[in-house]
Order: structure tokens, then sequence, then C-alpha cells
């Protein structure tokens, strides 16, 4: 995608949050299903748990 068409994509996923908040997530997003193919289903599960209090306390 050009920056014409990926810029308004960017600014409007979750609105007005920072950059690095943004890349964060879009990374937890892309490492998941390769770390529950990689560690396994238990491993995964704990590592999300981990990913949702981070955004949690990211949100206060």
């Amino acid at each position: 995608m050009n920056t014409a068409v990926a810029n308004p994509y960017w600014h409007n996923f979750l609105g007005a949050s920072p950059d690095w908040y943004k890349k964060t997530i879009i990374a937890f997003l892309i490492i998941n299903p390769i770390l529950l193919y990689v560690a396994g289903p238990f491993v995964t599960g704990w590592v999300l748990i981990a990913e949702f209090i981070f955004t949690l306390a990211l949100a206060l």
C-alpha cells in the first residue's frame, strides 16, 4: 500500500493512541499465532494473560 492509502488506516487504528502503542498491539497480533505453534497452548495462554494486563495497565 502506498502512503496515501495506508495513512488513514493507521490514523483510525486505535484512534489517538501513540504510535509505539499501536505497534505493540500489532506485534502482539503477529506474535501470538507463532507462539502458539512454537510453544504450545499453555505458554501462549500465560503470554496472553500478560499481554492483557499490559494493555489494561496502559489504558489507565
